[in-house]
C-alpha cells in the first residue's frame, strides 16, 4: 500500500504539474522552436523535466525518510533544473552549463561525503579502490551521465523510454539485492516520467498537448540516474557491482562517447550539436520516428537484461567488462557503417 500510494501520489503530481505549466510555457516563451536541426511543426513548451522534477520533489517530502542523502539530492536536483530551464530559454554557453554541472557534483560530493571510490573485482585482483582519484573520477562520471541522457534527446518519446527503462532496472537491483528501502526512489523517478511520456507521444490524440524534456529534464535525468548508481554501488551495503551500471545505461552512454569521439576526429567541439546521432543514422536509413524508438528501446533494454542477469548470476565481472567493450566496440562500428550508408 506505501509503495502504490507513492506511485498514485507521483503520477498525479506529475499529471496535473504538466497541465499547469503548459499555458505558463507558452506565456513566457519557454517554447522548442523549429530550425534546421529540430524538425518539428510549431512551438513546443519544454516542461516536461520542470513537471517531472515537482513530482520527484513533492512525492519525495511526502513519503521519502527526510535524510540528508535526499535533501542533498533535491537541492542539486532544483539547481540542475534551475541551470537547464535557462539553457532552455537562453541557450547557454557550453562553458557554462559545465561550470554549473561541476558545482552540482560538488554538492553531491561534498554534502553527503559520497563518491565513487570501489570500481569492484574487474580484473580478478581484487577490489579497485580508486582512494582520492575517487572524487575526480567521481566529477567526470557525473558530467559524462548528465551530458549522455542530454545528447540522447532527439525524438518523440525516446528520452522517455530511456531513463524509464534505466530507473525500472534499478528498481529491479535493489529489489533483488534485499534494499528495499531504496526502491521507492527509481520508481518514483519512473512514474514522474511516465506522463511526460504519453503527452510526449500523444497518448492523448491531440497534437496540441504535446510537449518536450528540454534540457532542464534531460539534465535532471542524467544527474537522478548517477546518484542512484553511486548510491547503488558503493559502501558497504552495495546493492549491486559497479559493472551492472555501465548496461543499465549502455544505449546513452554508447552513443554519447562514440559521437564525440566522432566529433573530435572530424575537429568539431564534442558539445556542438549536429544530426549524427543512432536515432538520426537510423532515420535516414529509412526507419520512421515511431521504428527507430521501438528499435532504440528494445537495444536499451536488452542491454539491461544482461546486466541484471549478470548481477543476478554473480556473473564474473571481468567478463561483463569485456562483454561490455565488445558491444561498444560493434556499436561504434555498426554506427560507422550506417554513417557511409546514408550520407
Amino acid at each position: 500500500m506505501y509503495i502504490f500510494a507513492t506511485i498514485l501520489t507521483t503520477f498525479c503530481f506529475a499529471f496535473f504539474a504538466i497541465k499547469f505549466f503548459k499555458p505558463v510555457a507558452i506565456e513566457v516563451g519557454l517554447v522548442d522552436k523549429p530550425s534546421a536541426r529540430k524538425l518539428h511543426d510549431g512551438n513546443i513548451p519544454l516542461i516536461g523535466g520542470i513537471s517531472i522534477f515537482l513530482a520527484v520533489l513533492a512525492a519525495s517530502l511526502l513519503w521519502l525518510p527526510n535524510t540528508l542523502e535526499l535533501r542533498m539530492y533535491l537541492i542539486a536536483s532544483a539547481m540542475m533544473v534551475f541551470i537547464g530551464a535557462l539553457d532552455d530559454k537562453f541557450d547557454l554557453r557550453v562553458r557554462v552549463r559545465i561550470v554549473g554541472q561541476i558545482i552540482i557534483a560538488s554538492l553531491m560530493i561534498y554534502g553527503v561525503g559520497g563518491y565513487i571510490e570501489n570500481l569492484g573485482n574487474l580484473f580478478q585482483l581484487g577490489n579497485i579502490n580508486l582512494g582520492p582519484f575517487g572524487i575526480i573520477f567521481t566529477y567526470l562520471s557525473i558530467i559524462v551521465v548528465i551530458n549522455a541522457y542530454n545528447m540522447i534527446d532527439g525524438i518523440d518519446g525516446l528520452i522517455g523510454s530511456l531513463s524509464i527503462n534505466t530507473f525500472v532496472s534499478i528498481a529491479l537491483l535493489f529489489l533483488m539485492s534485499g534494499q528495499t528501502d531504496y526502491l521507492s526512489y527509481p520508481l518514483i523517478l519512473a512514474t514522474a516520467t511516465l506522463p511526460y511520456l504519453m503527452f510526449n507521444l500523444g497518448v492523448f490524440k491531440q497534437n496540441s498537448k504535446k510537449i518536450f524534456m528540454g534540457d532542464a529534464g534531460s539534465m535532471f535525468i542524467g544527474l537522478s540516474v548517477i546518484w542512484l548508481l553511486t548510491m547503488g554501488t558503493q559502501g558497504e551495503q552495495a546493492s549491486f557491482r559497479p559493472v551492472t551500471a555501465l548496461w543499465i545505461c549502455a544505449i546513452p552512454l554508447m552513443d554519447m562517447l562514440a559521437i564525440v569521439v566522432r566529433r573530435y576526429k572530424n575537429g568539431k567541439s564534442p558539445f556542438k550539436p549536429d544530426r549524427d546521432h543512432l536515432h538520426h543514422l537510423l532515420q535516414r536509413a529509412g526507419l520512421s520516428a515511431k521504428q527507430t524508438l521501438i528499435v532504440i528501446s528494445i537495444a536499451s533494454t536488452f542491454m539491461s537484461s544482461i546486466g541484471l542477469a549478470g548481477e543476478y548470476f554473480k556473473v564474473n565481472e571481468s567478463l561483463l567488462l569485456v562483454g561490455f567493450l565488445i558491444m561498444f566496440i560493434c556499436y561504434v562500428a555498426s554506427i560507422r557503417n550506417l554513417s557511409k550508408l546514408t550520407k
